[in-house]
């Protein structure tokens, strides 16, 4: 999925647009954990009502189709620091260009991941034991498996497999 279809679907839903005013950091991290997302099945797009103010809720999440289920189940967002106003997370963004990705996943799976020693339990201000982040820097490699990995891990964990 490219960068033009997540806006074309923010103007065609009436949604927030989380794409404008990001540094090509920002997008390229957006870009490649769309592309790792949306080649799963079933999985669409997801904003909640309370996107895009301040990391109370994810900018971007994205969802697995479940069967019987109206709305999809969430396994993963992605956060920006907000260019302006209130940050609701305890923790800020380390520093510019930085994105969080936001997995549900357990602290077992945390652990297994090759990046282990990145991953955080959730810094919200009622903190979910069942989601955890990662804060990718510019200097992190988005090619390798690790990023996949991760995100696979808790799409699967979501299904109960």
């Amino acid at each position: 999925m490219s960068l033009d279809k997540i806006r074309a679907w923010v103007a065609s839903q009436g949604r927030t647009d989380v794409t404008a005013g990001r540094s090509e950091r920002e997008l390229a991290v957006l870009q490649r954990v769309a592309r790792i997302t949306m080649d799963l099945d079933g999985v669409v797009l997801f904003q909640g009502a309370k996107a895009g103010k301040g990391g109370e809720q994810h900018d971007l999440a994205f969802g697995r189709r479940m069967p019987g289920r109206k709305t999809p189940v969430v396994f993963c967002g992605v956060l920006f620091k907000p260019a302006s106003g209130p940050w609701f997370r305890r923790t800020d963004i380390s520093g510019p260009d930085c994105v969080r990705l936001c997995v549900k996943t357990t602290s077992e799976a945390a652990k297994r991941s090759a990046w282990a020693e990145k991953v955080r339990e959730d810094d919200g201000l009622k903190p979910d034991t069942e989601w955890r982040f990662v804060e990718i820097t510019p200097d992190m490699d988005l090619a390798g498996d690790p990023l996949q990995d991760l995100i696979e891990d808790a799409y699967y964990q979501v299904a109960g497999i």
